[in-house]
């Protein structure tokens, strides 16, 4: 029986990780008149990827320029396209250039509208570690670029109740200047909410990865986006981080909005590898596939024109868990349930400890053993990451330790750290211990969601989902008598929590690198302490 429930639970396994990796998935490119099209999208990106076109080099800055005035003119009319140039008096900036920004604009029934954001000019400079300059900007931001073109064609002749900004921003790549200067412009009065384009790779999703604060009604709006892919934790993340986009101007200003990048190919970064050759259309598809939507939506509905419609007084809470499917709600909720778990957990404890089945001792006993891990677990990252930035020859940072290869070491370590935890459940856990172990694991995570849903709320979804599948499996294990109904429910907690950390884990690598090799296993033994031992009571059930 053992020898079969074992085999059981690697399927239930093997079938959830492979489930898992379809989460992020990108739709096929689109060669369509009249909807979003990455293949004409590709065809601009040609063009403006020609050769480097930094506000350092000014002939090929100012072809891509004329390039982009020529396309939106043919498709909104010369009348609605304006030319903003800025002095570096102007600009107040110690620069030697003018700030050169492009605003179209398809006008509908009210002023008020949409405004999605692109930067022309390509990185010519050298920036942080692993950073060449001289980049053919044919992702960052030609995939920014081509979605504004797309907008353009779509909807400049058509009849909108609300209004369309197109704004193409100068020198975003040497301090924002462009879209510091559109901030201050008038029509910004008129701009209600504001979509905004990058990348950070070349390839890979197209994740949403910042909003405005107070994002509730934001995020509500977003559900709208075909293929959704984001995670509150990175917006919440990235809002305490010292990283700028363009976005960071209008949100200064009070704007409401979202922020969009691959993230994919870091090493084609800021790099001449950032070539037309690299660009990949199923992921110019899926900015599409989000952004089209949330614009159609904005510029049919009159009530979007109203002061204040998207605005809220507390964030969401929001994450992506299969493919096109998409789950949010507010922090207050999130709040809610993580104490109604806590009394169920309270309640299960008492309810075994009544019966003589669990000493409460026991779960604080084994949540301190979590802790412990958790902590040997950051040190181990810590250091296997600076080994690997060691032997890459780069510098170690928590948060952009830029190496190529380092996808199947962080593989293999985070795949060795769940091995290694199994093992360490097997010896040192004993199989009536199981359930006081996964309990210890729900009480660590519950915890972990409440402190977040008070101090970083986006976070606390990957604490208080583990800790809530993990908890209705403990009930459902121990008060219903039909045995494939338990293992049914202990197999739908390893189903939920792989679908939810195995992709998440992935896009935080893809955001932090090796260097958050630390972060990525605390998740990792955080998230694996409610189901590890649940995969040890379906094992060793009778």
């Amino acid at each position: 029986m053992k020898r079969a429930n074992g085999i059981i639970v690697l399927t239930v396994v093997l079938i959830s990780f492979l489930l898992a990796t379809f989460v992020l998935y990108t739709p096929a490119p689109q060669h369509s008149e009249t909807g979003f099209s990455a293949v004409y999208a590709a065809g601009h990106i040609a063009e403006i990827a020609r050769e480097p076109h930094s506000v350092f080099e000014r002939e090929a800055h100012e072809t891509v320029r004329e390039y982009l005035i020529d396309q939106l003119e043919g498709f909104v009319g010369a009348a609605n396209v304006t030319e903003m140039n800025y002095t570096p008096a102007e600009v107040g900036a110690d620069i030697d250039y003018d700030v050169q920004n492009l605003l179209a604009v398809i006008p509908g029934d009210s002023p008020k509208g949409i405004m999605i954001v692109a930067h022309y000019d390509s990185r010519g400079h050298i920036g942080r570690s692993g950073e060449l300059g001289r980049s053919y900007g044919a992702a960052d931001d030609g995939y920014g670029l081509a979605v504004l073109l797309e907008i353009a064609r779509l909807y400049g002749d058509r009849d909108l109740a609300n209004t369309i900004y197109i704004l193409v921003t100068d020198a975003e790549e040497t301090g924002l200047y462009g879209a510091a200067m559109a901030a201050q412009e008038a029509f910004m009065d008129d701009v209600a909410f504001v979509i905004n384009i990058e990348a950070r790779g070349v390839d890979g999703a197209a994740y949403m990865f910042e909003t405005s604060g107070n994002n509730a009604a934001v995020i509500d709006f977003y559900k709208n986006a075909e293929w959704p892919v984001s995670y509150s934790i990175a917006t919440a993340v990235y809002s305490v981080m010292p990283n700028m986009t363009d976005f960071t101007e209008f949100v200064a200003v009070g704007k409401t909005g979202v922020n969009f990048a691959v993230l994919k190919g870091l090493y084609y970064y800021h790099t001449p590898n950032d070539e037309y050759i690299n660009i990949d259309l199923s992921s110019i598809q899926h900015y599409g596939a989000q952004i089209i939507p949330l614009v159609e939506e904005f510029v049919t509905d009159a009530a979007y024109a109203a002061d204040g419609a998207l605005d809220s007084d507390q964030d969401a809470v929001f994450f992506t868990i299969l493919p096109n499917w998409f789950v949010s709600y507010t922090e207050t909720a999130g709040l809610v349930m993580t104490l109604i778990c806590f009394a169920l957990l309270f309640l299960f404890v008492f309810l075994l400890a009544r019966k003589k089945e669990l000493k409460p001792l026991q779960v604080l006993k084994y949540a301190g053993l979590v802790l412990a891990v958790v902590v040997l677990s950051f040190l181990v990252g810590l250091i296997l990451g600076n080994i690997i930035a060691f032997f890459g020859k780069v510098p170690y940072s928590l948060t952009y330790t830029r190496m190529e290869g380092t996808d199947l070491p962080t593989f293999v370590i985070l795949a060795g750290c769940l091995f290694d935890l199994y093992l360490l459940l097997k010896l040192f856990v004993r199989r009536d211990k199981n359930v006081a172990m996964m309990l210890g694991g729900i009480l660590v995570n519950l915890v972990l969601a409440l402190a977040t849903g008070f101090v970083l709320s986006g976070a606390s979804f990957l604490f208080f989902i583990p800790a809530a599948v993990g908890i209705v499996s403990l009930y459902v294990n121990a008060f219903v008598k039909n045995r494939i109904v338990r293992h049914v429910a202990l197999g739908q907690n390893i189903l939920w929590n792989m679908l939810l950390i195995v992709p998440l884990l992935y896009s935080l690598y893809l955001a932090l690198t090796v260097g958050g090799l630390p972060a990525l296993l605390v998740i990792l033994v955080i998230d694996a302490s409610v189901w590890l031992p649940a995969t040890r009571i379906l094992i060793t059930a009778d």
